[in-house]
């Protein structure tokens, strides 16, 4: 039960505070984090991290991450949110799945400033057995609390499927990544449901998932959603400024890359309309 759960977690976190390796351990990330990151922002460059856990561990070991992904998250506002990745479909992933979600439940529980993404709906038919795809982004906003969800490609196969929509349109934003999911789930065109997202007015935001596994960039990604889906420019727009409006950002950051962006779409629109206007000499 979820009460068996949280007070097991509860045991494990105090002998972990207990052990003075384990803080030892969380020093070391973030001083080595910081220097990492030492001189990589600037006026026109901003890079945050998320830290994670990865779901085909054990048990101890997903925990023992989580915790000192939320606990890391404090020390330092170079990371602004907690994760959990792999393969959604490993047999431990699969096993485990909702035992994770109550790790994240409860851990919100006591550091509920910790934001929470998680790479969740990443599944389609055929991947897993049916009953897999009812209730893995529903746990992942009900149980973990997820202000973002990553994928979320099985929502047409979810069993609550419009109280889903309703919840993520109010609570949450998707991370659409299309070219990942046409590689990995073969996902792809009408059958993938950004239109169905869109027509419900669910926020989104436009990502890469792993360009470095991928090799694709951001621009490719709204190059594939202009030329498949056709949304409009203010369409296209709001889902770039979405990008800032569901970040983790501290509000004055957003407040600030907001303004930035205001100035580049305005030079981007006067570039386009001379160059339009060119085009008709």
């Amino acid at each position: 039960t979820e009460e068996q759960a949280y007070a097991l977690f509860k045991t494990i976190q105090e002998k972990l505070h207990a052990n003075p390796h384990f803080e030892e351990k969380l020093s070391h990330f973030v001083n080595e984090l910081n220097a990492l990151h030492s001189g990589l922002d600037d006026e026109h460059f901003t890079i945050r991290f998320q830290a994670y856990a990865s779901r085909t561990a054990e048990p101890l070991q997903v925990y023992m991450d989580l915790l000192a992904s939320y606990l890391v998250a404090q020390r330092t506002p170079l990371i602004v949110g907690v994760n959990i990745v792999a393969p959604e479909n490993n047999t431990i992933a699969l096993q485990d799945y909702t035992l994770h979600m109550q790790m994240f439940g409860y851990l919100k529980s006591l550091y509920p400033s910790v934001h929470r993404s998680l790479h969740a709906g990443e599944l389609t038919l055929g991947m897993v057995e049916p009953n897999e795809l009812l209730f893995h982004m529903q746990q992942a906003r009900e149980i973990a609390g997820a202000e973002r969800i990553g994928h979320g490609v099985d929502i047409v196969y979810e069993k609550e499927v419009f109280s889903l929509l309703e919840d993520l349109k109010k609570h949450a934003a998707i991370e659409i990544n299309l070219t990942s999911n046409a590689f990995i789930l073969g996902v792809e065109k009408n059958a993938h449901p950004y239109t169905l997202y869109a027509s419900y007015g669910v926020p989104m935001v436009i990502s890469t998932d792993d360009s470095g596994v991928s090799r694709n960039n951001l621009s490719n990604e709204y190059l594939l959603l202009a030329t498949r889906y056709h949304p409009s420019y203010a369409t296209l727009k709001q889902y770039v400024y979405n990008s800032i409006t569901y970040s983790f950002l501290p509000p004055d950051e957003k407040a600030k890359l907001k303004v930035k962006l205001d100035q580049k779409f305005e030079i981007f629109e006067q570039k386009m309309s001379l160059f339009k206007a060119n085009l008709k000499k």
